[in-house]
């Protein structure tokens, strides 16, 4: 799990999170049967990149709701 937060030196606020997972470790891999337009299919294929892939989405997210 990749968590985006803010801290004052104390507390710990979680602004975005990123469930991530291993390509070789998949239990319930990409099927062709599943629906490309479903938010499985999207959160398996978020899950299958690279955390330095994941931060600029995450840090461009925040920035456009007006957290940091």
């Amino acid at each position: 799990m990749l968590t985006l937060g803010w801290s004052d030196g104390h507390t710990f606020m979680p602004i975005d999170f990123f469930l991530l997972s291993s390509k070789t470790s998949s239990i319930n891999g990409i099927n062709e049967e599943v629906d490309k337009r479903c938010s499985g299919y999207k959160r398996r294929t978020e899950a299958l990149q690279s955390a330095p892939d994941q931060i600029p989405a995450m840090i461009e997210r925040a920035l456009s709701k007006g957290l940091m």
